[in-house]
C-alpha cells in the first residue's frame, strides 16, 4: 500500500456520493477530488509545497474536505484546528500552533476578514482560493515515512499538544480500522459511513473524511451541532442514506438519546448500523439507554462496539468484538481488582475492546513492569501506530515516549484479553483507603432530575492553608437553589455518593450553565476547570437568591 496521496489518487469502483446535509449538498467524490485540484493550484500559487504546514479552520463540512484533499496533492502537512478558537484580534490557540508548527499559511472561510499572524504565516481565504485561475499542479510523490499532518490532543489538558502522524500511521490505522469492522465474519468493507464528529478532531478525520476514502464508501458528514440539536434527524439520515458505521461518545448520547423517543421503526430502520462507542470513558447506563432506545429501530447487540484510541496512535487501539459488550462488576483496592457480583458498593465497566492487530498495549505498574489480569495500572502502547513525537516539544516527547512505549496516563486492568478503563490518573482520587474514580460519581450524580448529562464535575485538591483532602463537586444550574432546593439536593446526592460509592464529597457547589467546559469530543476539560477554581475564577450560584 502507497502514501496516503495514492489512496486519493486511486479510482474506486464506482463514484461514491459525499453527503453534508447541513449546508444542504451532496455531491459526487469526483467533484471534490476536481474541487481540492483548484485549491491545490491555488494553494501552490500562494507559494505553499510540499512540506509546508497548513493550518485548516473548518467545521466538518464540504470546505473541510476539499482543503484538506488540495493540502495532501501538494505533499504539504495539514494541521486541523477548531474554528471557533479563532478572533478578530487573532488571539488564542492559532499563534500559539502557529509557533510550534511555523506554518506557512492558514485556511479559512471568513471572506471579509483579514488576520495579521505572527512570523509571515499567510492568511488565505477559502472562497479567494477557489476563484483563482492558476495553472493546475501534479500530486506530489510522498514517502510512508513523511508527515501527513500534525494532530493537536483535544485540549483536555489545556496543552495544546501538535502529535506527528506519519503517512504509514494513516494507512496501518485504516487497514485496522476497516478489519475491525469485519470483525468475526467476512463481511464487506462499510458502504455508507456517516459522522457528525468534528472533522479538526482525530475521530472526526479519520471516520468520517478518511476511511470513507479508503473504502471508497458513501459518506455522510455534518458538524456536531447538527446531530444534538436533532438527534432523531441525525439517526434518521443514517437510515436514509443506508449507513452500517458509525461513531460516537458516551457522554454525547448521554445528553441527546432522549430526543430519538419519536423515531419509529417505520421511519427509522438501524439494522444494518454498526455504532462504535468511543473517545471516553463508556457509561455503563448510556450502553443499556442506547439499546433501550435504538434497539426498537433494528440496532442489535452485535451492532455495538467499543474502543479506545488517542491522537497519539493515530486513532485507534482497541475494538470489541461482534456480540455483547462485555462488563465486569469490580471492587477496587489500591491496585488490586477484584470481581464481585452486583452489589451497591460494586463498580461496573464497560470492556474498550481488545488490542488491536500489531498494537501492544500494556498494564504496567509505577516501575513500568508488566501486570497481569486483575491489576490495576497505567495503560501503555507501542506498535504501528505510534506517533515519534509531539511538535517542537522534546520534553513532552521524552515524558510521554522515553520509554519506547506512549504513557497514556490513563488507569486500566484486563480480563481475559478484554481491556477496561478506569479513569485519567490525575484525576482518580483516594479517600480513607477507598478507590475513587470521579465519573462513576458524575455519571450516577448526572442521573438526579436536576441536575443532567454533562452538568457535575468531580476534583480533588487540598484545602487551602490545611493539609487536608477536599472533594469538589460543581453541579452546572440554570439559576441559584433556594435554601430549600440546596438543602434537599445536597442530601440527595450525599445519600446517593454514600450508599453508592461510601463516599461523601466535601464541598457541593451549584454553578452556572457552561462552567464544565468541554472540548471538541465531548470530554470535560478537568484539569483546566480544576485550575480556574484554585484560582478563583469559577463563579458559585448563590443558594439564597433564587
Amino acid at each position: 500500500m502507497g502514501s496516503l496521496q495514492q489512496i486519493i489518487a486511486a479510482t474506486p469502483f464506482r463514484d461514491p456520493m459525499w453527503r453534508f446535509p447541513a449546508e444542504g449538498g451532496e455531491y459526487p467524490l469526483s467533484d471534490l477530488l476536481a474541487q481540492s485540484e483548484r485549491l491545490a493550484a491555488g494553494l501552490a500559487e500562494q507559494g505553499v509545497k510540499a512540506d509546508d504546514r497548513v493550518i485548516t479552520l473548518f467545521d466538518t463540512g464540504s470546505a473541510a474536505v476539499t482543503c484538506l484533499l488540495a493540502i495532501w496533492h501538494l505533499g504539504a502537512v495539514a494541521v486541523p484546528l477548531r474554528p471557533q478558537r479563532i478572533n478578530q484580534s487573532g488571539k488564542g490557540l492559532v499563534p500559539d500552533v502557529i509557533r510550534i508548527c511555523a506554518a506557512k499559511a492558514i485556511v479559512h472561510t471568513a471572506p471579509q476578514v483579514t488576520f495579521n499572524w505572527p512570523g509571515g504565516t499567510l492568511d488565505l481565504s477559502y472562497q479567494q482560493l477557489l476563484r483563482n485561475n492558476a495553472k493546475a499542479v501534479p500530486r506530489a510523490d510522498r514517502a510512508l515515512r513523511d508527515l501527513a499532518l500534525i494532530q493537536f490532543t483535544s485540549g483536555s489538558t489545556g496543552r495544546p499538544r501538535g502529535v506527528r502522524v506519519r503517512h504509514d500511521m494513516v494507512l496501518t490505522q485504516l487497514r485496522q480500522l476497516s478489519e475491525n469492522y469485519r470483525a468475526e465474519g467476512p463481511v464487506a468493507v462499510p458502504q455508507s459511513v456517516g459522522s457528525w464528529l468534528p472533522i479538526y478532531h482525530d475521530m472526526g478525520l479519520f471516520i468520517g473524511m478518511l476511511l470513507p476514502l479508503f473504502c471508497g464508501a458513501d459518506a455522510l458528514l455534518a458538524p456536531p451541532e447538527y446531530y444534538v440539536r436533532n438527534p432523531a434527524r441525525w439517526f434518521r439520515a443514517l437510515s436514509d442514506q443506508r449507513c452500517d458505521l458509525s461513531f460516537s461518545t458516551s457522554s454525547v448520547l448521554a445528553a441527546t438519546l432522549r430526543g430519538t423517543k419519536r423515531l419509529t421503526p417505520q421511519d427509522c430502520d438501524l439494522s444494518r448500523l454498526v455504532l462504535y462507542i468511543a473517545a471516553e470513558k463508556i457509561s455503563p447506563a448510556v450502553m443499556d439507554d442506547l439499546s433501550r432506545r435504538l434497539g426498537p429501530l433494528g440496532l442489535s447487540p452485535q451492532g455495538l462496539r467499543t474502543g479506545y484510541g488517542m491522537a497519539e496512535y493515530a486513532l485507534g487501539c482497541t475494538s470489541s468484538l461482534s456480540g455483547p459488550v462485555p462488563r465486569q462488576h469490580v471492587r477496587i483496592a489500591g491496585d488490586v481488582v477484584t470481581p464481585c457480583p452486583t452489589s451497591a458498593n460494586s463498580l461496573e465497566f464497560v470492556t474498550i475492546g481488545r488490542p488491536n492487530s500489531g498494537c501492544d498495549l500494556a498494564i504496567r505498574d509505577p516501575g513500568g513492569r508488566r501486570l497481569p489480569d486483575w491489576r490495576l495500572g497505567e495503560i501503555t502502547v507501542a506498535g504501528p501506530c505510534l506517533t515519534e513525537g509531539y511538535e517542537s516539544d522534546a520534553a513532552a516527547t521524552d515524558k510521554a515516549l522515553g520509554q519506547g512505549y506512549l504513557r497514556t496516563g490513563d488507569l486500566g486492568f484486563r480480563v481475559n484479553g478484554e481491556v477496561y478503563f478506569v479513569g485519567r490518573k490525575d484525576d482518580t482520587m483516594t479517600v480513607a483507603g477507598r478507590h475513587i474514580v470521579p465519573a462513576d460519581i458524575e455519571h450516577e450524580i448526572e442521573a438526579l432530575s436536576f441536575v443532567g448529562a454533562g452538568r457535575a464535575l468531580l476534583f480533588g485538591t487540598e484545602a487551602q492553608g490545611a493539609d487536608l483532602s477536599r472533594q469538589i463537586l460543581l453541579i452546572e444550574s440554570r439559576s441559584a437553589w433556594t435554601p430549600e432546593q440546596a438543602t434537599e439536593r445536597i442530601a440527595a446526592i450525599r445519600q446517593m455518593t454514600r450508599d453508592r460509592f461510601g463516599f461523601v464529597p466535601s464541598d457541593i457547589v451549584p454553578v452556572p450553565r457552561g462552567t464544565v467546559e468541554k472540548t471538541s469530543s465531548g470530554k470535560k476539560r478537568t484539569r483546566v476547570i480544576k485550575a480556574r477554581w484554585l484560582r478563583g475564577e469559577i463563579f458559585r450560584l448563590s443558594t439564597e437568591d433564587a
